[in-house]
Formats: C-alpha cells, structure tokens, sequence
C-alpha cells in the first residue's frame, strides 16, 4: 500500500476508535466542563463589537448636552462601541457616555462633559444609572470615556488610567449585586479599546446550560458523541450552542 492509503486508513482508524470511546454520556465532571466552556463562549458571541471605524451623526455630536443628558437611540450592541467613538473623536475635553443594554439593543444613553482634558466623572453617582437600570430591566451597562489626543502620531492613549481601573472596580462591585453586566471602555481618535469586564452569574447562567446539557446527555448515544465532540475540540461559536442562545 502506498503512503496515501496507509495514511487514509490510520485516520479512519482513529475517527473509529474516537467514536466508540465516547459513546457513553459524560460524567458530572465532564458535564461542568462542558457547561463553564459553553458559558464562556456564548458570553464572548453576545458581546462582539464592530472593529471598523463609523462616521459620526455630526448634529447628534453638535448637540451633546455638556452639563448631561439621557438620549433615547436605537443601536445593536454590536455597533454601540464604534457609534459612540465616533461621537467622541476630536473632543479636546474627556467626555463619558453609558450605554443601557437588553436584549443586544441599545435604547438609552447618557452623556455628560468632564472638567478637562485629563480627567472625567459622572455627574450623578453610579447607584443612580444603576436604579434607571434596574427598573428597566437592562442587563447590561457600557461607559466609555475618551482620552484627547493632540499628538496621535508621537504617542498613544489608548490605556486606561489607574483612576479608570479603580472605577471600573468599584462601579463592578454595585452592579454585579445588582445582576448588571459592566464594560468599560476607552476611545481614542475614533476607536474603542475595552479595558474592564464583569459578567454576572446570573447571565447566561451556567445553572441552565448545565440543565440543558443534562436533558441531552444519556438521551442516545449519538448526543454522547455530540456533547463529547463539543467538550474536547475548539469549535465555531454555533457549534457550541447546545439549545439556543443564552
């Protein structure tokens, strides 16, 4: 046999002896890795942003109230980073704007001007947007702040402060008892640079991913196989999915 079909015949072979090892329904400890993997991923297919650079509303952007505002909009999560970047690009004071999230929409923004151009603050205290939160039911809060940047080409701004990380620290504390997702990011010259994330335990719950893993696992042996596959091999997001997104 020539070296083509000896090779062909291994890899058979080994798909063979794959299949039959797994056929049995994963065990408890099988189950909870599956079920932390499966959350992960599906939190990383939730929150994907546009990467590319938008062009601004110019009459939104004119219009910023300075002292704060609420703005009802109608984005996707998706393009919120790269909207709000926009807005901010060429701001030669730091600005903040937080973005109310559900159901990958954003409905609500608030904006509201720094002192200058080195530092911003929100001009109420977090517990404030973290009731209009609640009371909407949002699941997630986003706050971006820009960072000017006169010289763009000597030097890069890109990283957050040690004030912003002790911020977004504290602003996670109150939000995660409260069940609210928290990211916070930087914008610099038209682009986002996210820097803190905290995803609540409740979200994308691993209790009910494991459920649903539960309910397929020992049903035939073809689901052992799929569930087993999907524990021990890096897939597409969509492979991952075991009953619907979270």
């Amino acid at each position: 046999m020539n070296e083509t079909l000896i090779f062909f015949i291994f890899i058979l072979f080994s798909i063979l002896i794959f299949i039959i090892l797994h056929l049995k329904p994963l065990t408890f400890e099988q189950i909870e890795q599956l079920s932390t993997k499966v959350r992960k991923l599906e939190i990383v297919k939730y929150f994907r942003f546009e990467k590319r650079e938008y062009l601004p509303n110019k009459e939104f952007k004119k219009n910023m109230n300075p002292i704060g505002s609420f703005y009802q909009i109608e984005e996707s999560l998706f393009d919120i980073p790269a909207v709000v970047s926009s807005l901010l690009k060429y701001k030669k004071h730091e600005w903040i704007i937080i973005a109310f999230e559900k159901n990958k929409k954003v409905s609500m923004i608030w904006v509201n001007k720094g002192n200058d151009n080195s530092s911003v603050s929100l001009k109420y205290e977090i517990r404030y947007f973290v009731d209009i939160a609640i009371e909407n039911n949002y699941t997630s809060i986003l706050i971006f702040h820009n960072h000017p940047n006169s010289k763009p080409n000597e030097y890069s701004k890109i990283s957050p402060s040690e004030s912003d990380i002790v911020s977004a620290k504290s602003f996670s504390n109150t939000l995660f008892g409260n069940n609210i997702n928290l990211m916070e990011f930087v914008c610099e010259r038209g682009n986002h640079y996210i820097y803190y994330r905290s995803i609540c335990d409740s979200f994308c719950s691993v209790d009910e991913i494991r459920e649903k893993i539960c309910n397929k696992n020992n049903k035939s042996r073809m689901n052992n196989l799929s569930l087993h596959f999907k524990r021990i091999f890096k897939l597409s997001n969509n492979s991952y999915v075991i009953n619907g997104e979270c």
